[in-house]
């Protein structure tokens, strides 16, 4: 269910900047530590807000280090699926719809980081949805015990590719 309601960013400055600090000081993307958009609390705690405010809070991560340092990593878990997916079908409103009960969350790297390189070649580029966001959106699938295990994976601080370019 989608959530109308305005959604307020400014009140987790706090804790988006204390993640980043404790990320960096403590170097914990060698342990591949996240944070889920849930345990931020609040408005973020009902799956209607997770795609929106997950994209908003990504924007106001990259503002909090220097991009030419770190870069974050969103991941946003679909719904298994018992067949393929027809990437050319997913939209900003198909999106809503597939987000899984796992919620976004958010990795922290260092730039260049061998693990987002490994991880985005098994990826393929979104443009349209890309545009959509107005982020460098990617998707994987892959096969798990007969069911089809999806995300969308968005690259902070990343300019948007064109046709060209994919």
């Amino acid at each position: 269910m989608i959530d109308n309601t305005l959604l307020d960013i400014n009140q987790y400055t706090v804790q988006l900047k204390q993640w980043v600090e404790e990320v960096v000081r403590g170097k914990r993307w060698e342990h591949l530590d996240d944070l889920h958009i849930d345990t931020l609390g609040g408005q973020f705690r009902r799956p209607g807000r997770w795609i929106e405010g997950s994209l908003l809070l990504l924007g106001a991560l990259t503002t909090m280090y220097d991009p030419q340092l770190y870069q974050t990593l969103l991941v946003i878990p679909l719904t298994s699926t018992a067949v393929p997916t027809d990437i050319q079908e997913l939209d900003s409103v198909l999106l809503e719809k597939e987000v899984d009960t796992t919620p976004p969350s958010f990795y922290l790297f260092p730039q260049p980081s061998p693990v987002v390189t490994a991880t985005m070649q098994k990826t393929v580029y979104l443009p349209k949805l890309s545009q959509q966001l107005q982020q460098q959106v990617y998707f994987q699938e892959q096969l798990d015990e007969g069911e089809y295990e999806r995300s969308l994976m968005v690259l902070a601080a990343m300019p948007i590719k064109t046709e060209e370019f994919c």
